[in-house]
C-alpha cells in the first residue's frame, strides 16, 4: 500500500468565451427591454448603423408593452446609445461605461402577425441629420465683423478660380469661420480647411457634433488652396465627401466619452495614418490557442493583377492673347467710291454690300484665300499655342487677358492704321464682334471720314488684341505602376473643365511684358501644379482593389473600426499576403457586430500601396 496520490488534469480542446454584452440608453436612461441585433459601421455614404429588436422578456408581465405602446415610447429622433462596461480601477470595482455606438432612432418597424408582435428599430449616427441639410446661399461678411446670410447667392467657392473668402473670420449666431467676402478687391483665396470648418461651423448646431479645430484641418490637408467649388443643392455630407476627396482624406463619426459636451464627434484622418490592428490565424495541425487566432471564418476574391492604373486629368480649354492682323473678308466686285452706298440710312439695298469695306476677319479656316477675295494663307496659330496639334475650323474672338489698372479686361482692343501699317491707333467706333469666326463687322451707320479716305488710297489696317481658345486643355497624367513595360494600362480621365485652367498672355501679343502704368496685372493662370496634385490625391484614394476579404472573429469584437490597417504577426498564417506581398496594404472597409450569433464580421479590402 503506498501514500502517492496521482492527480491527472483532462487535455481541454473545447473553447468558451464568455459572451460579449452591452447596455441601451434611451434618452440618457437605461432601456433593459431593447436587444441588441447589430451594429454597423461603415464608410462613406453609409456610416454606422444600429438594429435593434423590442424583448418584451427583459420585463415582468406587468410591464410589457404591446406594438402601439413601444411606438409611443420609441419615436424617430430619440437618442440611442450603446455601451460596454468595464472596470476603471481593478481589483477594485468601480464600473464606468465605453459607448460603443450613439445616434438616433430614424426608423420603426412593426410586425403583428399569427406569429406575435415584433418591433425593430434602425438609427444611424450623426451622419443622417448631415443628408437632410441642404446647402444654398451664401454668409458674407459684413463692415462691422459679422455675417448676414444671401439666398440668392450660390455657395461657389473661389469662384472662376478668382478668390472670395473673407480677409478675417467674421462673429455671427455663436459662431466663428471664415465666410465670403462682401468685396472681392480685398478677398482671400479658399483653402480646402477653411470650406471644410465652414461647413461645421454653419450647418452643425452647437453641441450636437465635435470637430476638429482649424489648425488640425489645416495640418492634415496640407493648406491647400481651392480649386473652384459649387456645393449648390448638395447635403452638407455630399459637400465634406467632396471636400476630402480633394485632398486625400476620410472622414467617420465617432462615439466619445465626455462628461459635458457632444456624445459623437467627427473625424477626419489619412488613409495611411490609421492604428494597425492584429488578426491572427494559427498553422494547420496546431492546437487552437485563443491568443493566437481570432479568424474563425474566412473567404476572400482575388482579382487580377499587376494592372498599371493611368488616371489623366483633363482641365480646361487653353487661352492664348495675342494680336492678330485682319484681313478684308468682302467680295471685291463690290467695291465703289460712292460713300453713300455703303451706309443702311441711305441704301435701301445695303444688304446686297454690308459687308464691303466692314468686315474684317483673321482667315483662320484658308476660306479668304481664293478667289475671290485673294488675302493670302490661313492663320498659321502653331506659334501662339505652342504646338501645331490644332485643328483649322472657324473659331471666335474673346476678350484680352491684359486688364487695365482697375483688374478690367480691355475686351476686344481693335485698332486702325490709315497708312498701311506704319502708324496705329485705337479704333474708337462702333464694331461688332462675329461669333461663327473670328472676325470684325464695323457697325457704325456711316464710317468715319479717316477711315473712308484710307479706303480711298487702300490703307486701310485693323488689327485686334484679344483671346483665343486652343483645341488643348490642361492636361497631366500619374500612375500607379509601370507604362510601357509589358504590364497592362487602364486608363481613367477625368474631366475637370472648370476648377483648372490655362490662360496664357503669348509674346505676340503687343501687350506683353508690357510696363505701362495704365495696366494692371493680366488675368492669367496655370493650374498645372494644382491639377497635378488633385489628380494624385484622388488616384492614391482609387488605388486598385486587389483582393477582397469576408472574414468572421469566432467571438464579439466591438472595437474594430473602419480604416483599421491590418497586419499579421509572423507566426500567423498568412491569409492577407502580407508577408510575401509588400506592395499592397489590407484595411477595414467594413464591421458587422452579430450580437445574435455573438461574432463580428469584417469586410476587408487589399489595395495596392501608392506609388504615385
Amino acid at each position: 500500500m503506498s501514500n502517492r496520490v496521482d492527480l491527472f488534469q483532462p487535455e481541454q480542446t473545447d473553447l468558451a468565451i464568455a459572451a460579449a454584452s452591452a447596455v441601451v440608453f434611451l434618452d440618457g436612461a437605461l432601456c433593459p427591454e431593447l436587444e441588441i441585433i447589430e451594429i454597423v459601421r461603415s464608410g462613406w455614404p453609409d456610416f454606422s448603423t444600429a438594429r435593434l429588436m423590442y424583448n418584451p422578456a427583459a420585463l415582468s408581465s406587468l410591464d410589457a408593452k404591446s406594438v402601439e405602446q413601444v411606438g409611443a415610447q420609441l419615436y424617430p429622433g430619440a437618442r440611442i446609445c450603446i455601451s460596454q462596461h468595464y472596470s476603471v480601477s481593478p481589483p477594485s470595482v468601480v464600473i464606468e461605461t465605453l459607448p460603443v455606438f450613439v445616434g438616433q432612432i430614424e426608423t420603426i418597424e412593426s410586425n403583428l402577425s399569427d406569429k406575435g408582435e415584433n418591433v425593430q428599430i434602425v438609427t444611424a449616427d450623426y451622419n443622417a441629420n448631415l443628408k437632410r441639410t441642404i446647402i444654398y446661399g451664401r454668409y458674407v461678411s459684413d463692415v462691422d465683423g459679422s455675417a448676414k446670410f444671401l439666398i440668392g447667392a450660390d455657395p461657389i467657392f473661389n469662384e472662376d478660380a478668382a478668390p472670395n473668402a473673407s480677409a478675417s473670420p467674421a462673429n455671427f449666431s455663436g459662431k466663428n469661420c471664415r465666410v465670403f467676402a462682401a468685396e472681392l478687391s480685398s478677398a482671400a483665396y479658399w483653402t480646402y480647411a477653411e470650406i471644410i470648418d465652414y461647413l461645421l461651423s454653419i450647418y452643425i448646431q452647437p453641441g450636437k457634433l465635435t470637430r476638429p479645430p482649424l489648425e488640425l484641418l489645416w495640418a492634415l490637408t496640407d493648406n491647400q488652396q481651392a480649386a473652384e467649388l459649387d456645393l449648390t443643392g448638395l447635403n452638407v455630407l455630399q459637400a465634406l465627401h467632396h471636400c476630402c476627396e480633394r485632398v486625400g482624406l476620410k472622414f467617420r463619426f465617432m462615439p466619445i466619452n465626455l462628461p459635458d459636451g457632444p456624445a459623437q464627434a467627427i473625424e477626419f484622418y489619412k488613409p495611411d495614418s490609421t492604428r494597425k490592428v492584429e488578426l491572427e490565424l494559427q498553422p494547420r495541425g496546431r492546437q487552437l490557442n485563443i491568443s493566437k487566432t481570432n479568424v474563425a471564418a474566412y473567404s476572400s476574391r482575388e482579382n487580377f493583377w499587376p494592372v498599371t492604373h493611368r488616371c489623366i486629368g483633363l482641365g480646361d480649354l487653353k487661352v492664348y492673347e495675342a494680336t492678330f492682323d485682319l484681313v478684308a473678308a468682302w467680295d471685291p466686285s463690290g467695291e465703289s467710291t460712292n460713300f453713300d452706298a455703303f451706309s443702311p440710312s441711305s441704301n435701301p439695298q445695303f444688304y446686297q454690300v454690308r459687308d464691303v469695306y466692314r468686315k474684317w476677319c483673321l482667315n483662320e479656316t484658308g476660306r479668304y484665300s481664293g478667289q475671290p477675295y485673294n488675302q493670302g494663307p490661313a492663320c498659321d496659330f502653331s506659334g501662339i499655342f505652342g504646338t501645331e496639334n490644332y485643328v483649322r475650323r472657324s473659331r471666335r474672338f474673346y476678350p484680352a487677358l491684359t486688364c487695365d489698372a482697375q483688374g478690367r479686361s480691355l475686351g476686344y482692343f481693335l485698332e486702325v492704321s490709315y497708312d498701311d501699317g506704319e502708324h496705329w491707333w485705337q479704333y474708337l467706333y462702333a464694331f461688332d464682334n462675329l461669333l461663327d469666326e473670328c472676325g470684325i463687322w464695323l457697325s457704325s451707320d456711316r464710317l468715319d471720314l479717316n477711315t473712308w479716305i484710307a479706303i480711298l488710297k487702300g490703307v486701310l489696317r485693323f488689327r485686334i488684341t484679344c483671346s483665343v481658345v486652343s483645341d488643348e486643355r490642361l492636361s497631366c497624367q500619374v500612375a500607379d505602376g509601370p507604362v510601357g513595360a509589358g504590364s497592362p494600362v487602364i486608363d481613367h480621365v477625368i474631366h475637370l473643365p472648370r476648377p483648372f485652367r490655362y490662360r496664357k498672355v503669348t509674346n505676340q501679343s503687343n501687350f506683353y511684358g508690357s510696363t505701362d502704368p495704365s495696366l494692371g496685372k493680366p488675368d492669367e493662370a496655370d493650374d498645372s501644379d494644382a491639377l497635378y496634385e488633385h489628380l494624385r490625391k484622388w488616384a492614391g484614394s482609387k488605388s486598385e482593389v486587389i483582393e477582397t476579404v469576408d472574414l468572421q472573429t469566432p467571438y464579439l469584437a466591438l472595437h474594430y473600426s473602419v480604416g483599421d490597417r491590418v497586419i499579421a504577426s509572423p507566426q500567423s498564417r498568412d491569409i492577407f499576403s502580407l508577408h510575401s506581398d509588400n506592395r499592397s496594404t489590407a484595411r477595414i472597409e467594413q464591421v458587422r457586430m452579430d450580437f445574435k450569433n455573438q461574432c463580428t464580421n469584417l469586410k476587408i479590402i487589399r489595395r495596392r500601396n501608392g506609388q504615385l
